[in-house]
């Protein structure tokens, strides 16, 4: 009778390490239906930090983003980035969020880790690519243009983010 109670803890203890093993390894390898696994990994990667858990952020600094869309400056609303609960405290903090809607782009990680501009329209919610910014699409009447520090670009989503830059998006007709 001891020896069957020995055996059925010894079954139990090793279904549940096998169960337990088996899903640190499903979280680790898992992504998210339809991404491939480099296309948010900056959302779950050490580029991120939790608001609540109060790390400090190694490496902290702004740049300017401005839009214009058709001769009218786009608003970059406050809280870009800041994920609330229902009673609208933060529970996340995306490492790449604006405080107001001046355009300041603010970038803190924990770790040294390259920001694009694709991540922060991501983590906005709008469409940006080299032929589209927001619901506008360039086409043979409409071009979409991308500066940075002054200088054309042909990098859109893939602009990296750097200290102090200032980087503007332009859609309008074509000359």
């Amino acid at each position: 009778m001891k020896k069957n109670k020995n055996l059925l803890k010894i079954i139990s203890l090793s279904l549940i390490s096998f169960a337990v093993i088996l899903s640190v390894y499903y979280l680790n390898t898992a992504t998210d239906e339809g991404k491939t696994g480099d296309e948010n990994s900056y959302l779950k990667s050490e580029i991120c930090y939790y608001a609540l858990n109060g790390i400090v952020a190694d490496h902290h600094y702004h740049l300017q983003l401005n839009i214009t869309i058709l001769d009218e400056r786009i608003d970059i609303p406050m809280n870009i980035g800041f994920e609330r609960d229902t009673e609208g405290k933060t529970i996340f903090l995306h490492p790449i969020h604006t405080y107001d809607n001046s355009g300041r782009i603010h970038v803190e990680t924990s770790k040294n880790a390259t920001a694009e501009l694709g991540f922060f329209f991501d983590i906005w919610g709008k469409e940006f690519s080299n032929t589209q910014i927001m619901n506008y699409t360039s086409n043979e009447e409409y071009e979409l243009s991308i500066f940075v520090n002054g200088a054309k670009v042909d990098t859109y989503y893939r602009t990296v983010l750097e200290p102090y830059s200032f980087i503007e998006i332009v859609y309008n007709r074509t000359d």
